[in-house]
This record gives C-alpha cells, sequence and structure tokens, in this order.
C-alpha cells in the first residue's frame, strides 16, 4: 500500500512539475453498489479525494493521471414498518489510480480508460451488528474501467461524471445464488464494484 501510493505522488509531482503538464486537485461523493450481493441500487454514498495531472497528446486530445482515496460498498437499508428487518451496510476502501484518454469539443471532455485500486480496509455491518469476512475476502487489487464526461465550468473548475465498474471481481462469490448482474450473466466468477461518481476538480493552468 505504502509503495502504492509513494510511486503515485512522485509521478503526480514529477509530471505536475513539467511546462507540458497540468495539473489539479479532485473531491466528490458517488453512488455504489456491489453487483453479486443480492441488492440491486447505487443506495451506498462514498466520497473521493486526491489530484490528477494531464497532457496534451494532439490538437484535441489529452491523457490524463489521477490518484485519490475512494470509498466504495453497497448499501441495504431495513424497513421495519413494512416488516423488512433486512439491514446491509458494506464499507470498502481504496487508493485508486485511473488513466485516462480525454477528447475535448468545446466546453465539454469525453474520456474513457482503465483503472487499478488498491485495497485499504473493509467494514460490513448488518441487523446484527458488525460482521468479519471470514471466508472468500477481498483481493488485494480492484481492477476495471471507466467512461466519463467533464464540463470546464470556467478556466480552473471542471465538473466531471463518470460511471466506473470492476471488470474482473474483486471477491468470489459466497454462493452461486448470487448470480445478479451483467457481468456475472456472462462470467458468474464473483463479486464486482460499480459506482457512479461526481467531482469537481479545480487545474491549476486554464483547463
Amino acid at each position: 500500500m505504502r509503495t502504492t501510493i509513494i510511486i503515485g505522488f512522485l509521478l503526480f509531482s514529477t509530471l505536475g512539475s513539467a511546462q507540458v503538464f497540468k495539473a489539479g486537485f479532485l473531491a466528490g461523493v458517488s453512488g455504489n453498489q456491489v453487483e453479486g450481493d443480492g441488492y440491486g441500487g447505487y443506495d451506498k454514498i462514498g466520497f473521493l479525494i486526491g489530484g490528477f495531472t494531464n497532457t496534451p497528446l494532439a490538437e484535441k486530445w489529452t491523457a490524463q493521471f489521477e490518484i485519490y482515496y475512494t470509498n466504495k460498498g453497497s448499501f441495504n437499508a431495513a424497513h421495519p414498518d413494512k416488516g423488512d428487518y433486512d439491514m446491509f451496510k458494506f464499507n470498502v476502501n481504496y487508493i485508486e489510480i485511473p488513466i485516462a484518454i480525454q477528447y475535448h469539443y468545446n466546453r465539454f471532455i469525453v474520456e474513457a480508460g482503465p483503472y487499478i485500486a488498491k485495497f485499504l480496509n473493509y467494514s460490513v455491518e448488518d441487523e446484527f451488528g458488525k460482521q468479519e469476512i471470514n471466508i472468500y475476502p477481498i483481493k488485494s487489487f480492484d481492477i476495471g474501467g471507466f467512461i466519463g464526461v467533464n464540463y470546464k465550468l470556467n478556466d480552473h473548475f471542471i465538473f466531471n461524471l463518470r460511471s466506473i465498474g470492476s471488470l474482473i471481481p474483486f471477491r468470489d462469490f459466497e454462493n452461486f445464488d448470487q448470480n445478479i448482474g451483467i457481468m456475472n450473466k456472462l462470467f458468474n466468477r464473483g463479486q464486482y464494484h460499480l459506482n457512479i461518481d461526481f467531482t469537481i476538480r479545480y487545474q491549476f493552468g486554464e483547463a
């Protein structure tokens, strides 16, 4: 974990200091779910905070490197008034490193790319209290991809909307009755993170 963070920030600092590169900070919230846990909906609210640096590839193309702390998982609320006492809250934290290829059109920037995330820690809670994951542990890395769109609010502030998800399972199945979601219907392999990120970015120099 320390090695991942150190390498990321060294690269961020080195690239950001070069004249051809621009750097900035980002912060935001996310709606999260886990495909394969039996619960649907982006009901787990998380947050992310970190930085980025980018460089032009061509007239309308840029490549962007990011590193940030992010909070993922899933949530299902109990509804005692309806006789539903099933509560579930899964919270998992990562250091995530996406690499985006971006196309600029007026104030809009369309993007796509891969990411890798280093697992930090987790917590699980249900209607009986805090629980531990004793079998099918969370894997050390989450690997996936994303697509997104940016809108340049002005010369420095950028609003970003991104759909992001695991391409390989971050955790194996607890049982085969959890075959829910397109990735599991295709591959029947495990649990996958799915989240929608909303971030505000501040870039030093004109965005």
